[in-house]
């Protein structure tokens, strides 16, 4: 997988190698034709310019007769460069655009996923994948969508893709919200957030941000003397006003800066503003669908390495619901497992007690793995089979959140 990544790298190098920085050849063409069409309106209002001169003097000068002809000239020079340079990025790009095919495109096909996982899934498994994809358009996609009637919307998601109306009410009215602070209309958003919570903080910020940035420096310093003293004394969240510091700042001494922060600041109340509202409504944060592929890709490496010992062992995949490897996740991806108990001690496992994998694949928690194996002094036995485990040999385990 590692060379295959490599291979992916250098050839997506490839794709931009000629073409100035951060622009691919069809960048290029495009930028070009847009500037051919700039210039070719520009010889067209000089043209009318010239007609309408000859028409008031009721005659055709050598002069005027000399710049129509200086302008056809251009013209055609004009065409010429960017016909030429079309032909050339077009070229570039199909060229460059077939060898990353050829040399890296179609390894990836090479492999076959059905080879190596056995255990398919049973046809009435359908409606839970449908249902799935469902949900993430539902959690995704309505806020793209061209703004229209909730109750439609619900009724569309409920008609097509089978998503409990109940469940799609809540994320209509997420999407809303969204498209609101992306209007920088920020009353909704304050209507529904918890008084006292880190939101309602956020979007005094950004209030005050959209009045700095609109060169209104007593309004803004009104507005934060008026909203953020009081909310500080109330929550008690003192450590928050070192996040105001640079605002006045702002508005004593230095002019208003760029829309940069501005942008970071709506994107970061957009997305506690999302996090918030799907813990509110139980609604999930990551879908299940984008949890799932996300994992597949990651695990997509060992799959590979797995199918070519597989090829070389002669072996079998022996498991069901169960990898015959470990693939590490990260954090967003993972979480112990609410009920596993340990079956050695009894015990659930926790935070303190995370669960290990033997070598055989058997997993216990880490405080019967501490007392079986000393604290890592000797090998020991699996409880469940005759195999013999070293701590050093044993991952911890990570549950995928579905």
């Amino acid at each position: 997988m590692s060379e295959l990544l490599k291979t992916l790298g250098n050839e997506c190098q490839k794709l931009n190698d000629g073409a100035a920085a951060g622009r691919t050849h069809l960048r290029k063409c495009l930028e070009d034709t847009h500037e051919f069409k700039i210039n070719v309106k520009k010889l067209k209002g000089y043209i009318t310019k010239q007609v309408q001169e000859e028409g008031q003097n009721n005659k055709t000068s050598a002069k005027l007769v000399k710049k129509r002809q200086v302008a056809i000239e251009k013209l055609n020079k004009m065409h010429k460069n960017w016909e030429t340079g079309m032909k050339k990025n077009i070229k570039l790009a199909t060229q460059q655009h077939s060898k990353f095919q050829k040399n890296a495109l179609n390894k990836l096909y090479d492999f076959e996923l059905d080879q190596v996982y056995t255990n398919q899934f049973s046809p009435s498994a359908r409606k839970h994948v449908e249902q799935a994809i469902g949900l993430h358009i539902s959690r995704y996609s309505v806020c793209d969508e061209p703004e229209q009637d909730s109750g439609a919307m619900v009724e569309y998601l409920e008609n097509v893709y089978g998503v409990d109306p109940l469940v799609s009410a809540n994320f209509v009215e997420l999407a809303q919200i969204m498209r609101e602070l992306l209007r920088d209309n920020l009353e909704a958003c304050m209507a529904w957030c918890s008084e006292g919570s880190d939101l309602e903080f956020e979007l005094h910020l950004l209030r005050a941000m959209f009045l700095l940035r609109s060169g209104d420096k007593l309004a803004t310093y009104q507005y934060l003397l008026k909203h953020i003293p009081g909310f500080l004394s109330k929550t008690r969240k003192t450590s928050l006003r070192y996040r105001v510091a640079p605002l006045l700042a702002q508005v004593v001494v230095a002019p208003p800066k760029s829309g940069h922060n501005l942008d970071e600041q709506r994107k970061k109340c957009m997305d506690l503003f999302t996090q918030e509202y799907c813990a509110r409504n139980g609604l999930p944060f990551n879908s299940s669908l984008f949890l799932v592929v996300m994992s597949g890709i990651i695990s997509f490496q060992f799959f590979i390495k797995y199918r070519t010992l597989q090829a070389a062992r002669h072996i079998d995949w022996s498991t069901e619901n169960e990898l015959p490897f470990n693939v590490k996740l990260p954090d967003f991806l993972t979480s112990f497992h609410p009920v596993f108990i340990c079956p050695v001690l009894k015990e659930e496992t926790t935070t303190e007690n995370p669960p290990y994998a033997l070598p055989c694949h058997h997993i216990i928690s880490k405080f019967s793995l501490d007392k079986l194996s000393k604290n890592g002094t000797c090998n020991f036995k699996c409880p469940y089979c005759p195999l013999t485990a070293a701590r050093s040999k044993t991952t911890k385990v990570n549950f995928v959140i579905l």
